[in-house]
């Protein structure tokens, strides 16, 4: 044992395969392997030369058509050299049973058959199916603000969209803490026929939010110059966590336990809402993505939640030295596979 060597390797991107190439590798541990590209998996695969040589990996399940299924597959049709073992939340003896039951009530479609099911399935239909005026928008604030937090949708010829969350630690009230929908910015210069510069931009929102204590402005990072006009105005401007994915579930999961709800004077807010599906041209391609068009006030909230909380159920202010790990947050069902 004392001749081998341990070495650890981040695989992010397709170039990372390189750091693959002819090794040859006796024990190889993956996490959360449904995230590695295909070319990384293959090349993996292709180390295992050795008598013996084994992969142990875990992961969320995605689509059907992702590599590691078709790896799965291979278990289930009685491959020899490959070993599958399917996880639910319940197996989990760690997990209490109040969170257990918090994720079966929160989560919701493809969520909720992928991380609660441990289902290898499509993302189709409504996103938010379950989204009910009567449940989710209210008259008018249900709580008095500690702070403000601002989601921007940045759109030159495209719509442009921004929204005021107000923000309440829940301390003096049983029920937690929560965020709310108070007001909506929206411009569509396709209706007004009408652009604006990016200074004009600055100078709305500064005048919408006029009397709100705004801590922190969530902006997509690649409205870089925008960033910077909002910061000459006088706001605390953040990059937002583009990840449509992740930030979808955050969204649904807050929605669904109650500790985000809607203004109704959000009109655009509510309409994109209840029109919100997944891409089906997307979907045939194995790619978990909604459809463009009529999205930007959801853009807008989701850049707000899902960086403001780091991604995490619990919405309580985040430290400033909190290191977001999505994966591991969500890691409730695992799947494994070996090669002997």
């Amino acid at each position: 044992m004392n001749s081998k060597v341990i070495k650890c390797y981040g695989v992010g991107d397709q170039g990372s395969v390189g750091v693959l190439t002819g090794g040859t590798c006796d024990i190889c541990l993956c996490d959360e392997m449904t995230l590695y590209p295909d070319n990384v998996i293959e090349m993996l695969i292709s180390r295992l030369s050795k008598q013996g040589s084994t992969v142990i990996a875990t992961m969320n399940p995605l689509h059907p058509g992702h590599k590691c299924h078709e790896l799965i597959v291979h278990a289930e049709n009685g491959d020899p050299k490959y070993y599958a073992k399917h996880f639910v939340v319940e197996d989990n003896p760690y997990l209490p049973a109040d969170y257990v039951e918090t994720l079966k009530q929160t989560l919701t479609g493809v969520y909720y058959r992928r991380y609660y099911l441990g289902e290898w399935c499509l993302a189709e239909g409504a996103i938010f199916e379950f989204f009910d005026k009567k449940l989710h928008v209210v008259r008018k604030p249900p709580r008095s603000a500690e702070f403000w937090l601002v989601g921007i949708d940045y759109g030159a010829s495209n719509p442009f969209a921004a929204v005021l969350i107000g923000y309440n630690s829940g301390s003096f009230s049983r029920t937690g803490p929560m965020l709310w929908v108070e007001k909506e910015y929206y411009w569509n210069p396709k209706e007004t026929r009408q652009q604006k510069t990016n200074a004009e931009f600055a100078q709305d929102l500064a005048a919408f939010f006029d009397g709100y204590s705004v801590r922190s402005v969530y902006i997509d990072p690649s409205a870089a110059s925008f960033k910077v006009e909002m910061s000459r105005a006088g706001f605390h401007c953040v990059d937002a966590v583009n990840d449509v994915y992740d930030g979808i579930m955050h969204l649904t999961s807050m929605i669904r336990e109650g500790t985000l709800v809607i203004c109704d004077n959000c009109v655009n807010l509510i309409r994109e809402m209840e029109g919100y599906c997944w891409d089906p041209k997307k979907t045939i391609k194995g790619e978990d993505e909604p459809i463009k068009v009529n999205d930007h006030a959801i853009d807008a909230l989701r850049y707000a939640c899902y960086t403001f909380g780091k991604g995490k159920r619990n919405i309580a202010i985040p430290s400033g030295d909190e290191v977001y790990r999505s994966q591991e947050q969500q890691r409730m069902n695992h799947w494994m596979y070996g090669r002997g």
